[in-house]
Order: C-alpha cells, then structure tokens, then sequence
C-alpha cells in the first residue's frame, strides 16, 4: 500500500508543476485568504466569487497569521466553482500544512472548513471542469463534505490530501451530511441528476482520508442521460483515521457506485470501518442501467495497512446486492483483482442478480483475490449461501453460477506439491482458468500474500492438474475458483487437506464424491493392461461395479505426472480407456517403466506398466 501512496504523492508533485506552467501561460490570477471570516476582503468567500469572476485559471492559497488550524465557518453556503477555466484552492500553502512522507497518512493539515452554520448545503461544490482541491479539512456540513455536480460536463477535476469528516488531526469523527434530507450523500459526491445533467468523467480522488460521515465515504450516480465514468478513486484512507489503523467508518458504503455508472477504478484504498459494505456497486434497475467495468483493485478492504482487521460490517465488495429498499442487480463485467478482502461482518465478495432477467450481472471477473476470516464465505453468487453445482452447469444467475471446480487429491512429495481436480462447466472448460489458492484453518492476517498459488486450463474434458515448488505443505488446505472467457467467476471450491506422498483421505473423499451428486459407496478396478505393439498405446479395461467418479494416470519412477488418462464420472459396467503413450504436453513418452495411480473414490490402486517401443518407433 506504500508504494501506491508514495506513487501517488510524486504524480500530485508533477501535475503541481504543470498547474503552475498552465497558470502562467494563461490569463489567471491568484487570491489569497488570509482572514477567517466569512466575508469580506481576502476572505474564503471572497476569493471564491472573484475567482469565478476572472477569466482564466486561477489559484486560491493562504495565509492565514497564527500556528492554526484555522477554521473557516460560512454563516451561509459558499458559492460552487463554475469558471470552465478551473480554479486551484491550495490549502498546502497555508504554513505549517505538509504532505509528509506517506499521505494520507502523513498529512499536517492547518485550513478547516467548519460547516456546523452553514445550512442545507454541501462544503465545496464543483460546477465546472479542471479544479484542484487540495489540503483542507472539510467538516460538519449538512449535506456533501465535497460535490462535484453540473448542469454541463464536470470533467478532469482533482481532489487530493483533503481529510472529510474527521478533525484536522484526522482522529476525532466530524462528519458530514448532517442533514442527509431526501437525497443520498456523502464525504465526497459525483452525481448527476435531473437538475444537473452534467456527465462526470475522468475526475480523480486521490490521497484524502474520507471518514466519520453520516452517509457514504464517496458516492457515485448517474442519472438518465448523463455519463459518470472513467473516473479515479486511489489512495485513500476511507473509514479510519489518519493512522490508518483505528475504524472511524462512514455510516454507510465506503464506497457506493449506483445507476449505469462505468470505467470508473478504485486502487490502492484502504476501505475499513465503514457501517454497510466496503465497496457497493448496484445498477439500476428501474430504468435497465448497467453498473459495468468498474475496475476495483490493489485494496485493503477490511484489512489495515497494518495488517489488522478492521472489517465493514456487512460485505467486503457486493456486485448488486440489495439495498435501502433497491432490488439490487445490474452490475455486470465488473473487475475486483488482487485485494485483500478480509474480517468483514457478511461475505468477502457478494455478486446478486435482479429476478427480471437471466444475465443483468454476469461477467463479473473475481481475481487473484486473497479472501479469509469474513463473517459468512468468501464468494457468494446470490448471496444466499454456498450454490451446489450441478451437472453440465446448466443453471442461470449471477455470474451464470459457474460450478466450482472439484478438488480429486492434493499431495506433496519432495516439496513438489501436485493438485488434481476437475470442473465441469459443459461446453466451456477448454475457454476456463481454474485458479488455486492456500487456505488455512485459522489464517493468520499476515499471511494474506501466500494466498493465491497460481492458475491453470482445463482440457477439453475439465480435468486440470496445477503442481507448485514450495508454498504448499502436508498439513495446509488448497482451494480453487474458476474463471469462464467471459469473466464469470465461481464461489470457491470444498477445501482439501494436502497429504503427504500416496497417503489417501477416505473421508474427504466421500465429501468430494457428495459433491458429485454420488450418494452410493461405488467400487472399481482395472481388470487388464495391453499395449498397441503397433502404436505404443495402452488399452486398459476398467470394471466399474458401482458408479463412481474415477481418476487414472501415469506417473514416472520418479513420481512426476505423465498424464491423466481419465477424470470423469463412471457408470456401473466395463470400460475401456486408452492411454495414447504421450506426456501431458503431447509428446511421445521413452520406453521404460511407469507407476499407474488408479483412484476409485477414495479407493487408490498402484500398478507397474512396463512401456516398450511400438512399432512405429522402431
């Protein structure tokens, strides 16, 4: 998380100075506070209005006497920003505010905007383009801390290193949205409505501790007609305070993203504390809009930079969950890749679909996550609970409820660590990533890291054998997710024990089997090895007196895996399963001798197969 702050903090550097270039080669001027009234000359209302009055782009600073903080406390609502040229208000240049080294964290903020008198008013409200708003403490306002809302486009506006809703020492909760009313608010606001059909793009919140509110931390909304999208959310601490490390959570969503809002990225944020979901993205359903391909990434969400828990109290990430009466739904291709989603009240990640359609939130892609100790599982289509699979995954719903993969063994032998399994996703397996994960018993929050193993393809018939040296131990558990072409993503698979060397799980087994929809105690066994002397293939014949889920595969002396000849389902009878002489990467294998693993459903079989030359080969 540093490293993304710190990253941040050197791009805030750099469009400083291209600020300070663009001022200098426009018409533009520069108004300096240095009273705390209300109004009057060199006032904060002051320089709004003439700021707003003079063409070209402008910069608002202080310099304000006195140690501070200073705090400002409007009678009445400031004026909104509406100069399409764009004005900079620059709380840093009060002295004694300073970024440190790691803002937020780091931030020394010295310019408070108090609005306890302000009446039915957000702080700082941005009607026009290009504004930057940096380094001010933003409190106690009826409704929005920080609004950014227009009758035209609100575009390429920055909000950087402001802390909303808390103190200046960014300890003690000073929310905002005090008088939320009928419309929905938060610390900071992008929302178009009927009034202010203005689209929101490419706008950036970046750095700001946003916290202690009475609504949500930051919301975004569209309404019919108007575009919010390709905006940036990154680098904040949304729910704690200044440490990072202690919740001081907005009452509702860290995060909200509602309507046909799209494109817009939430990176590297801490996201903790907050009273309803860490990140909640929710379509419309009333008028059909799409909340799709946001990006959500690189976040703590439920997790310190500290590596505590400091859950949200109910999911850590919800793709169209219900809400405050909404039927939810409609949040589609949607990205949530490499966060650590832990300690939540409910799930790590809830993906639901509204009841009038079969596909109005599919296609969202859940990815190399590292998901533990939330209140209820860690991926949850439907938000009901674990979804069975079914056979040729033929069932509809969120995500088209992907059938988890099915863990057959998990075994290390020399470090070497060789997970096998199957998924059956009907005609899709060939087009699916089956993606591994370490689990724990009792996990602990430092080891969210070691979580996600890797990824491997299925073939054609589901099978999928994913093999790692080293982060995997006897004793440990694995687990799996699967990701169709589409970005559909499953809940994650039945946890399995890793053994050592051939050592067999029985009763783990009968679970797997239970998942497989067996419900008898099958039995089978191979009858008879022959090879093709003409193509070197091996033709087994395989009795099946029960119907069983059935794995056969070639292992070289050495206990490395040739290949699987069979993973599927095996009714009762006689079968005949042919292994064509070649390794899993389609090569021809030498002659020499082989160790054949049949496992009946627990029941393993070791057998010696003597290869020779075919006579093809000779």
């Amino acid at each position: 998380m540093r490293t993304s702050f710190r990253s941040t903090a050197r791009y805030s550097a750099i469009h400083i100075l291209l600020l300070a270039l663009l001022f200098s080669m426009a018409e533009g001027k520069q108004f300096v506070v240095k009273s705390t009234a209300d109004a009057g000359a060199h006032s904060l209302r002051w320089a709004l209005l003439q700021a707003n009055a003079s063409p070209g782009p402008d910069v608002i600073s202080f310099e304000i006497p006195g140690d501070g903080p200073h705090s400002i406390v409007p009678a009445s609502p400031l004026p909104p920003l509406t100069d399409p040229a764009g004005t900079v208000i620059d709380g840093l240049s009060q002295p004694g505010s300073t970024l440190g080294d790691h803002p937020p964290a780091t931030l020394e903020l010295r310019i408070v905007l108090d609005g306890v008198h302000a009446g039915a008013a957000p702080g700082l409200w941005l009607q026009s383009p290009q504004n930057l708003i940096q380094g001010l403490v933003i409190t106690r306002f009826a409704k929005d801390g920080i609004r950014l809302q227009g009758k035209e486009d609100v575009h390429h506006n920055t909000v950087r290193n402001c802390i909303v809703g808390l103190d200046p020492a960014g300890t003690d909760a000073r929310g905002n949205c005090m008088e939320e009313g009928d419309i929905r608010c938060a610390g900071i606001r992008l929302a178009a409505s009927a009034e202010y059909p203005g689209s929101l793009h490419d706008n950036s919140i970046l750095t700001c501790i946003v916290s202690g509110n009475a609504g949500d931390g930051i919301l975004l909304k569209d309404t019919e007609g108007a575009q919010v999208r390709k905006n940036t959310i990154s680098g904040n601490f949304i729910g704690s305070t200044r440490s990072g490390d202690v919740p001081r959570g907005n009452d509702r969503d860290g995060i909200q993203i509602s309507g046909g809002c799209a494109l817009n990225t939430i990176s590297a944020n801490l996201i903790g504390g907050n009273g309803s979901d860490g990140i909640h993205i929710i379509g419309d359903a009333t008028r059909g809009a799409l909340a799709h391909a946001n990006s959500i990434t690189r976040n703590n969400i439920g997790v310190t930079i500290k590596h505590h828990a400091m859950g949200n109290k109910l999911n850590g990430v919800n793709l169209g969950g219900r809400e405050y009466g909404s039927e939810g739904g409609f949040a589609s291709k949607n990205i949530v890749s490499s966060n650590v989603i832990a300690a939540n009240g409910r799930s790590g990640i809830v993906v639901r679909e509204h009841e009038s359609s079969a596909n109005n939130a599919d296609g969202n892609r859940l990815t190399q996550n590292s998901i533990y100790m939330n209140g209820r599982i860690g991926i949850d289509l439907g938000d009901d609970g674990v979804t069975m699979n079914d056979l040729a995954d033929h069932d509809v719903g969120p995500n088209q409820n992907r059938n988890t993969p099915v863990i057959l063994s998990a075994e290390v032998n020399g470090g070497l660590a060789l997970l096998r399994g199957n998924v059956d996703l009907g005609s899709l397996p060939r087009e699916a990533v089956v993606e591994v994960y370490k689990t724990h018993a009792a996990p602990m929050l430092r080891q969210h890291e070691t979580l996600y193993l890797g990824a491997v393809m299925p073939d054609a018939d589901g099978n999928w054998a994913y093999s790692c040296n080293g982060g995997v131990l006897a004793g440990d558990s694995v687990t799996a997710i699967v990701v169709d072409s589409d970005g559909n993503t499953s809940e994650f698979a039945r946890a399995r024990k890793v053994t050592r060397g051939d050592a067999v799980e029985v009763e783990d087994n009968k679970e797997i089997a239970e998942q497989n929809r067996i419900k008898e105690n099958p039995n089978a066994t191979i009858a008879s090895m022959m090879q093709d002397k003409a193509n070197g293939s091996v033709i087994f014949t395989i009795d099946v007196e029960k119907p069983c889920w059935s794995v056969l595969e070639i292992y070289t002396e050495n206990d490395q895996l040739v290949s699987t000849v069979l993973n599927r389902w095996m009714p009762a009878g006689r079968h005949t399963i042919t292994w064509d002489g070649n390794n899993w990467k389609g090569s021809e294998v030498p002659p020499g001798s082989y160790t054949c693993k049949f496992d009946a459903d627990g029941v393993r079989q070791t057998t010696t197969l003597a290869r020779r030359l075919s006579g093809a080969s000779q």
